[in-house]
Order: C-alpha cells, then structure tokens, then sequence
C-alpha cells in the first residue's frame, strides 16, 4: 500500500478501478495487497468477470445477432465494443449503443455478413423504445373530429398529428425485418426453410412501438415511414400532401396518433 500522504481519494480510486476493469491506463497496483494472489491477479479476475457480465447485457440486447454468429465469436465482438467504447456509467442496462459500428469496423464479418450492423440497428432500436413509456392506442377522436370542420381552435395551418414518444422508425436495403421475425417466431421445424427462402437483400422499412406493454412490430411502406418522420417533425397538417392525407387511415390503424397538437417549432 502506499503512504497515507500520498494514497489517492475515493473519487480517484473509483476512477482508476474504472479503468482498470476497461483496460486502461491506471496506478491501482501500487494501492492493491498482495497476498496469495498478486496484485495484477486480482485485477484480472475483476476485469474477466466485467468483461463477462457486461457481453451478457450485450447478448441479451442483440440477442438475434448473437444467434446469426455464434456465442464464440459475440463474445470476441462484445470485448472489441467494451475496450472500444467504455461503459460511462453505473446502470449497464442502457449500454451498447454504437454496437452497429463496431460490427461494420469488422471488414471480414461485415463482408461475410453484409447485413449484420442493419440488424444490430433494429435491435438497438427494439431496446431504446422497450424503455420508454408504452402507448395505450388511445385516439384523439374529438380532435379528429373537429378537423372535418376546421376551427380557429383547430387551425390545421397551426396544428400536427403527434407520433407517440416510444415509436421510432427503421429502413434498411435489407430485409432484416424479417430475418429478426423468423429467427425469433418461427418453430425449428421451419425456421431453416423459412431463412433459405428469405431473399435478405429486399430493402424494408418498419414500425417499432412500445404499444399495450408489448414491443410491437411491423413492416410499413416507405410512403408511411416518410409521412411519420414529417409529423414527427411538426409538420403542419395543412402542409402535408394529398398523397400523405390519403394514409391518415393507416396512421390511424397502427396506432401512430396520440393527440393533435399545436406546432411549437419554428420553420
């Protein structure tokens, strides 16, 4: 141990023991006692078990990704991602963003699986909309209403169809939408048929939503997508084009208007 003169804070123990666990630069040795084990060894079993519980969130995360590879090479993976990008903080259930990025810095693995990092994406955003409040479907039927006869109350120049919160959009040029669909819902009987039959390099675009307490999914049409991101935007419903109001049935089947609100963004 070193001297009480010159024995770091907790503050700093806590930065340096951070460190430690993610490989990097820190004086803990100096501070640690040996006794059967070495000061190094004990750090090591430290960082083993980090690395290990921390592969685990990440494979619960993007567990059909962990499915296309194998847990060897997830794991191998997972560790690049952790030494990459080091945990900031304590709670490790919102870890693992940029996951995609470290599976596209793989040149060999993003070009054996070229759809790999898309699908890792969707299930990044599977994960984010998971922990946001769910939506209960509820309609603003009297707003609605009051649109076929526009008000000043009600000025469709003014106002926007608002997109619940725990709702985001997906597009890929692959149709990793179904890919996650059949590894994660079909029976072994027909998973195999079912994934030699998918034709991977269909672009799909998807709906994913926090919806009556389930993470509810669906393949939507790019029309669709485009007209969510503009009321997403607050886009006026003046604004919107006829071809965009044509789909205000579909916006209205899967659940995608939680109230009608006044533009509070500038143009």
């Amino acid at each position: 141990m070193t001297s009480s003169s010159t024995a770091p804070n907790l503050h700093q123990l806590q930065h340096q023991f951070a460190a430690a666990l993610q490989y990097q630069s820190h004086d803990l040795p100096t501070t640690i006692v040996s006794d059967h084990f070495s000061a190094q060894q004990r750090l090591q079993l430290y960082c083993n078990n980090f690395i290990i519980g921390v592969t685990e969130v990440l494979a619960s995360v993007y567990s059909t990704v962990n499915a296309m590879i194998g847990d060897d090479c997830f794991a191998q993976l997972a560790r690049l991602h952790i030494l990459n990008h080091p945990l900031r903080q304590g709670d490790v259930s919102v870890y693992g963003n940029d996951f995609a990025a470290t599976i596209t810095a793989q040149a060999s693995l993003s070009q054996s699986l070229p759809y790999l990092a898309d699908l890792a994406t969707l299930e990044w955003q599977r994960d984010i909309v998971s922990r946001l409040a769910c939506h209960d479907g509820r309609l603003p039927l009297e707003k609605l209403r009051q649109l076929e006869h526009p008000t000043d109350a009600l000025c469709p120049h003014h106002y926007y169809f608002q997109i619940p919160a725990a709702t985001r959009i997906f597009s890929s040029q692959y149709a990793v939408v179904s890919l996650w669909e059949v590894v994660n819902q079909a029976d072994d009987d027909h998973q195999q048929q079912l994934l030699a039959d998918l034709d991977i390099n269909q672009p799909q675009s998807a709906l994913i939503q926090h919806y009556q307490w389930q993470i509810w999914q669906q393949a939507i049409t790019p029309e669709l997508i485009a007209l969510v991101t503009d009321c997403q935007q607050q886009r006026p419903i003046a604004a919107l084009t006829p071809a965009q109001l044509t789909l205000l049935p579909q916006l209205l089947h899967h659940h995608l208007v939680d109230d009608i609100c006044k533009v509070t963004i500038d143009d």
